[in-house]
């Protein structure tokens, strides 16, 4: 019995590297465009079988992206082709910043988390570990709401005209003192992926629109995307679902779930307002599906900029 070794497989040949081809790569690159997961890989099987009937050793990465392509049309895959290549077209070009965003609970960690492995972003970071760094650089007497969560920070405060509730929210207050500094550090984060090149997931709770900065709001392979719970009774599961696999205890988040949705119901504002989109996440499948279409939507506008750039150019 002859059994293939790596060196048989076919190679795959970029600008800077040499691979052997990956039927998984493929088939994320095709769930991506919003092909069904099992389908996809059917599909990355009999690329490579084909590539293997007709003799290929080696490949270059542009001629495969063309068979995929076409590939994909014979299967009247048309939808599916077309954002295939507008994916790779624009990954290639630019580094992308994808920032998810909602109260403690809805599930950004655990979205962000599914979009890299569908995209092939390497790098996944929650403002929480964001936050503990900067602990260490800023003193409590400081900032002493740093050290606090977003549902507690508002203990930190020292404004004697909290007591009137009809100047402000003291909950929402100590929560917008609370993400400030974290902003600085999610900031600098995004300077750094864009200027290396590199795609990155930002989540958490401190991403809350209209509190970055313009030129960062602006740049269209920037993309924010807002999480949601409707439904306090699936927020409060949500909870008991995350203390059964880590070690943050479902107590505390209970004790203080009025302040918890009373961020959410902020975080949701701000977005509608700052017209950001924003997920009900009440399936994560379906969330997942809803991020990759905005996204798509936001590569065909950076798409459509690039192209009217070009054709003036020409000119």
């Amino acid at each position: 019995m002859n059994f293939k070794t790596i060196t048989d497989k076919i190679i795959v040949i970029g600008k800077n590297y040499e691979m052997p081809f990956s039927k998984g790569l493929l088939a994320r690159s095709l769930t991506a465009a919003g092909m069904k997961p099992s389908e996809a890989y059917m599909v990355a099987k009999e690329i490579e079988k084909t590539l293997e009937n007709e003799g290929y050793n080696t490949i270059t990465k542009n001629e495969l992206r063309k068979r995929v392509y076409y590939y994909l049309l014979t299967k009247n895959y048309d939808n599916i082709a077309e954002k295939y290549l507008l994916w790779r077209r624009i990954l290639k070009k630019h580094p992308i910043v994808i920032l998810i965003g909602g109260a403690s609970g809805v599930g950004t960690s655990t979205i962000a988390f599914e979009l890299a492995s569908r995209l092939g972003i390497p790098s996944v970071i929650g403002t929480d570990s964001i936050r503990e760094v900067m602990r260490r650089s800023i003193s409590k007497d400081l900032v002493p709401m740093l050290y606090e969560s977003s549902y507690t920070a508002w203990k930190a405060l020292r404004i004697p005209s909290l007591d009137d509730k009809e100047t402000c929210d003291k909950h929402i207050l100590g929560f917008e003192r609370h993400i400030e500094p974290v902003l600085i550090g999610i900031e600098s984060l995004i300077d750094r992926s864009l200027t290396e090149g590199l795609s990155i997931i930002i989540e958490g709770t401190h991403i809350v629109p209209g509190f970055m900065k313009e030129k960062y709001t602006s740049m269209p392979n920037i993309i924010t995307i807002i999480l949601t719970l409707s439904s306090e009774k699936m927020h409060k599961k949500r909870f008991s679902a995350r203390a059964k696999v880590s070690a943050r205890p479902m107590e505390r988040y209970l004790k203080n779930f009025e302040i918890i949705r009373k961020i959410n119901k902020y975080i949701v504002e701000r977005a509608e307002e700052n017209d950001v989109p924003v997920i009900e996440n009440v399936s994560i499948s379906q969330s997942v599906e809803k991020c990759l279409e905005i996204i798509t939507e936001k590569f065909n506008y950076l798409d459509k900029i690039e192209n009217e750039d070009n054709e003036e150019d020409v000119y």
